[in-house]
């Protein structure tokens, strides 16, 4: 700051500009109340004109005291100067003519007067350079596809979509933060989504990040920006997941009621898969998904059906055809398919979505209430079949290989269970034998 060559001037500490005057013992000052360095030095010229008048007056050889001149701050600067600012304000027209005479007298302060300091432009955040969001979602999905299922893939597929559609899908992946997510997790919150639902899409972009902090195509942050963001913990989430009821006795007579099931469930996969599910515990898409080359017969004279995509790698599997299935007429409804030369047994049927279970699994629903078996707030579905098949086996007395072989679980300690597939099919089959439902198989048969 240049020294400014105006006598009694001084600034405080909280940078206002004061005068000070010492008249004999007395020490007086008076505040400026301006921050502006030009301004005080034209008060202070101006009162020190004041106090040389009063002096060269001969009222006294000494200074006077600052009340003795009656000094109005306001009429002294009616007029506002402020050159940082660049703000000139005068009230009239010998205001305004002040005004010029002050700015003509700027060359007084020795150096110039002090400008405002203009703080310098904050330069942006870099962002490091880094491929399209899209191209490394697309080597994410290539490397996923060689771990998950079909159907899995293809609902991260559509999680990506959602989010792309929504905030963008041509921007570097580096531009996007955690605050681009929860703009995103907003979007969802306004639209109303379920938790789980949420949660799914989150844990979706979850992955995508980890993948590409793992290979090095994020490199804007070391932290995954969808971390901390979920909003129900995994316990929360397992407390929330659905359990699916099982069918009871009266259940099963009212689904499997022959007449009202042979006109109801007419198609053959609306009829066969129920079936198939009551008697084998086979999931919606495995039944719906059997091809006639599937269904073999073993060395030592068992039917089965191979099961050679599943949720899990356990359900990859040989299911025995029970008793009951064959007097039900399935291995005869097969022998047809083969003669007139399809792949699969219910052709009909388009996937969709990587399953061929739409179309049954809309059908079941309504069936379902139609015969007044589902409820609101029931869990009842395809899979309560499962459920059924599981506890009567358990219940039967079957051990836990036999059963998590008949239905493609995981054991307890995460082993997977192939019990000798064909080998171990008789005694899979005599297992399958002891499922017994209050079901009038005579009258459903389609013989």
């Amino acid at each position: 700051m240049p020294q400014i060559d105006v006598p009694r001037l001084y600034r405080n500490r909280c940078g206002v500009w004061c005068f000070r005057l010492r008249s004999g013992a007395q020490d007086s000052r008076l505040s400026l109340r301006t921050k502006c360095e030009l301004t005080a030095h034209i008060l202070a010229r101006r009162i020190n004109a004041a106090i040389d008048s009063v002096k060269g007056n001969g009222m006294t050889s000494k200074n006077p005291k600052l009340s003795d001149l009656n000094i109005d701050l306001d009429s002294l600067r009616r007029y506002e100067i402020d050159v940082g600012r660049g703000v000139f304000k005068a009230t009239d027209e010998a205001d305004h003519g002040r005004m010029m005479d002050a700015l003509d007298r700027i060359g007084i302060i020795p150096g110039g007067w002090s400008p405002k300091p203009v703080p310098a432009p904050v330069p942006p955040v870099a962002v490091l350079k880094s491929l399209p969001l899209d191209e490394v979602a697309k080597m994410w999905l290539a490397e996923r596809a060689k771990k998950n299922a079909p159907r899995t893939l293809y609902a991260k597929s559509r999680h990506f979509e959602d989010f792309a559609s929504r905030i963008a899908r041509d921007v570097e992946i580096n531009a996007i933060t955690q605050a681009t997510v929860v703009g995103y997790k907003s979007a969802l919150l306004m639209a109303k989504q379920e938790a789980k639902t949420l949660d799914n899409k989150l844990m979706t972009l979850h992955d995508l990040f980890k993948f590409a902090l793992r290979n090095g195509h994020y490199t804007a942050s070391n932290a995954n920006p969808v971390a901390g963001l979920f909003i129900l913990t995994k316990t929360e989430r397992n407390e929330r997941s659905e359990r699916y009821q099982p069918f009871t006795p009266a259940d099963l007579r009212a689904f499997f009621d022959p007449a009202a099931y042979k006109a109801g469930m007419a198609e053959p996969d609306f009829y066969w898969c129920p079936l198939l599910g009551l008697y084998t515990g086979m999931r919606i898409s495995e039944a719906t998904a059997i091809r006639c080359s599937d269904v073999k017969l073993s060395e030592n004279g068992v039917h089965f059906i191979f099961v050679p995509k599943s949720k899990t790698t356990a359900g990859v599997r040989n299911v025995p055809v029970s008793s009951a299935l064959v007097e039900l007429g399935f291995l005869d409804f097969v022998a047809e398919q083969r003669s007139k030369g399809y792949d699969r047994l219910f052709p009909d049927r388009l996937l969709i979505n990587y399953s061929y279970s739409k179309k049954l699994s809309e059908r079941m629903k309504d069936y379902l209430i139609e015969r007044k078996i589902k409820k609101t707030g029931d869990c009842k579905s395809f899979h309560s079949f499962r459920v059924n098949v599981i506890t009567q086996l358990a219940n039967n007395g079957a051990n836990t290989p036999q059963v998590m072989q008949i239905v493609g679980h995981k054991s307890t300690k995460s082993d997977d269970v192939h019990l000798g597939y064909v080998r171990e099919l008789p005694d899979l089959k005599q297992v399958l034998d002891g499922l017994v439902w209050p079901i009038d198989l005579k009258a459903l048969s389609v013989h």
